[in-house]
């Protein structure tokens, strides 16, 4: 029984190697009566923090598969569900 030799790294070198990738398109050329183009401050570009905390909790299938459902009817999230949710519960058990 003969094998068949194994290639060389070498040999597979150009298999794996880097493709050249095409030039990126040329820039398009801005008109001269073109505004210049306001920037916004960094602090300004960013989103607000989330300042909300996680709670992980556990349900069966069945009633997750229906929460699912009712929040695809009323075009809602499971989130925005569960924060009503907790924020009415609250709500009726603080003084």
């Amino acid at each position: 029984m003969t094998t068949k030799p194994r290639p060389t790294l070498d040999s597979l070198s150009s298999r794996f190697a880097r493709k050249d990738l095409p030039p990126p398109p040329a820039a398009p050329v801005p008109e001269p009566e073109a505004a210049p183009e306001v920037i916004p401050p960094p602090s300004a570009a960013r989103p607000p923090k989330d300042t909300r905390v996680q709670i992980l909790t556990r349900i069966d299938p069945a009633t997750r598969k229906r929460l699912k459902v009712i929040a695809a009817e009323q075009d809602r999230t499971i989130q925005d569900i569960c924060e009503e949710a907790i924020r009415d519960f609250v709500g009726r058990h603080s003084k």
